[in-house]
């Protein structure tokens, strides 16, 4: 009987190290990709394993599995601690998928003003949904705009702002953003300061599409690389993809993701509305560099299947 309990736990031990590891693999096959995604199931998986293997006095097992635990739980506990900087905040960024445009316009709104919203990202933007948010007040109370609504649903973008700013670029360059959605670039004046802010929709990872996804963030990476290493920047949008993925993690590496640094820990933007399970990976994601993280955090809204993501940031 206790062979056979050893040997349950080392099998679900070995199970669970393996898919964990996945988050080193650097790959487009789409099993692995995926699996990228549940690497908070293998921490909680490592501490019930951990507690069972305790309970049913395992006690040589006890040591393997408490290893394996402790590396998993040390990699995730500092995203439940705060980073962030005492206020006040000089704006705030709040970036919603709207779902082929189906989103409710009026919850929209009502988040933007909840947390004073000074600029505000929008993918999957249609014309329908443009209206609706015009009818429910949005440009009368952030009157820059950049970026196209699009029938097709997907390769719609805006970005609405209160603060002025200058268009660098407006619609998208397929054969270089390697996504059909726009990815619009705008320079925000904030407080007499320059901050660079470039909407992010790379391709989701779906069948015969990961390799596109994956040129995607790759895409963005570079981008990243060519803005100027003393420019204020923020990437806001819809990644498909989150801190599994090696992709992501470059692209993400020397820039301060919101959420984390407001301690959100095990950050659940998608999916949200018409799904069998609750929302259980980050998709979504507001990056800067030279800005202090005030306060962050999102919300769920009727009519999408990602939360929306929001944060405010001081200058200092």
């Amino acid at each position: 009987m206790h062979r056979w309990m050893d040997g349950v736990i080392g099998a679900l031990l070995v199970l669970l190290v393996l898919v964990g590891a996945l988050r080193w693999v650097d790959t487009t096959w789409r099993p692995v990709v995926v699996l990228q995604s549940v690497g908070p199931f293998v921490v909680i998986g490592l501490g019930l394993l951990f507690v069972g293997t305790l309970l049913l006095h395992r006690w040589w097992m006890l040591l393997p599995v408490g290893v394996c635990a402790a590396v998993a739980w040390a990699m995730a506990l500092p995203t439940f601690f705060a980073h962030t900087v005492p206020g006040p905040a000089n704006f705030t960024v709040m970036s919603a998928n709207l779902y082929y445009g189906r989103a409710n316009a009026d919850q929209v709104m009502a988040a933007v003003r909840a947390h004073e919203v000074d600029v505000l990202v929008l993918t999957e933007v249609t014309p329908d949904v443009v209206d609706r948010l015009d009818t429910a007040g949005l440009t009368r109370l952030l009157g820059h705009r950049a970026g196209e609504a699009h029938a097709d649903t997907f390769t719609g973008t805006m970005i609405y702002s209160r603060l002025p700013m200058t268009v660098v670029s407006g619609t998208a360059n397929p054969a270089i953003e390697q996504t059909p959605s726009l990815q619009p670039e705008v320079v925000l004046t904030v407080d007499g300061q320059q901050v660079r802010l470039k909407a992010a929709h790379p391709m989701a990872p779906i069948p015969d599409q990961t390799a596109q996804w994956r040129a995607g963030l790759t895409a963005l990476q570079r981008w990243k690389g060519d803005v100027p290493a003393g420019d204020r920047l923020v990437l806001a949008g819809d990644f498909n993809a989150s801190f599994g993925h090696p992709g992501f993690r470059q692209l993400a590496d020397g820039l301060v993701d919101a959420q984390r640094t407001a301690g959100q820990g095990w950050v659940r933007t998608w999916p949200v509305v018409g799904r069998r399970m609750p929302p259980f990976v980050a998709l979504d994601h507001l990056l800067s560099r030279g800005l202090g993280v005030v306060k962050a955090g999102d919300v769920a809204f009727h009519g999408s299947d990602h939360m929306l993501v929001w944060a405010s940031y001081t200058l200092r």
